[in-house]
């Protein structure tokens, strides 16, 4: 089978999304760490979790949430 430009391309940018999604998790991951937010943050929501990648926009607004409540 041919690899066409076209796939190529959609598998190239779907390798840099990745790799772009990996190093903002690790940021907010050490975001959450560095000021003590492990307890208030679900654990679907941080560190690989399944709703970064299922649910983005609402896990998104749940770790908003958490910071904004966070009394620290």
């Amino acid at each position: 089978m041919k690899l066409t430009k076209k796939v190529e391309a959609m598998i190239d940018r779907r390798t840099r999304l990745a790799q772009e999604l990996m190093e903002a998790c690790c940021e907010v991951d050490d975001f959450i760490k560095d000021n003590g937010l492990e307890d208030e943050v679900e654990n679907c929501d941080w560190l690989t979790g399944v709703e970064i990648y299922c649910n983005p926009a609402a896990s998104g607004e749940r770790i908003k949430e958490a910071i904004r409540n966070h009394k620290g």
